[in-house]
């Protein structure tokens, strides 16, 4: 495999782990005037190992030997979801705090728009090489 599908597929697996944190993050939100939910949210550097590695949910994934076989349970995504370690409990059980929510969805939405400029510089680069060559 060349260094360019290598990074792309780094790269791309990166931004659906980071897409998928953001589903997490929002569903917090959203349910902050929930009683009793529970704020989740998962490991981004174990979910990244987890996709590169071809796990879903850090398990590995299940051999379909036949096409009638179905896939086997789970969402089909490389992170584990954990309950978040409350700061500050409501009366009513929730345990979103959405200043630490607000937090980490502002930092997972940088981190997504970094990994698409690094992306975008690769296929620049790539554009440029090709260019280069042409002349």
């Amino acid at each position: 495999m060349s260094d360019f599908s290598k990074n792309f597929e780094v790269y791309s697996r990166a931004l659906d782990v980071r897409t998928q944190r953001h589903q997490v993050l929002a569903s917090n939100i959203a349910n902050a005037d929930t009683p009793n939910y529970k704020a989740r949210d998962f490991d981004f550097q174990g979910a990244m190992q987890n996709a590169l590695a071809g796990r879903i949910g850090g398990s590995l994934r299940l051999a379909r030997t036949a096409g009638a076989h179905l896939g086997g349970g789970g969402d089909g995504t490389p992170a584990t979801l954990q309950y978040r370690t409350t700061t500050q409990a409501a009366v009513d059980g929730n345990t979103v705090d959405m200043d630490v929510e607000r937090a980490h969805m502002a930092e997972n939405a940088m981190q997504y728009q970094i990994l698409t400029q690094l992306i975008g510089d690769k296929f620049r680069g790539l554009k440029s090489a090709m260019v280069g060559t042409q002349g």
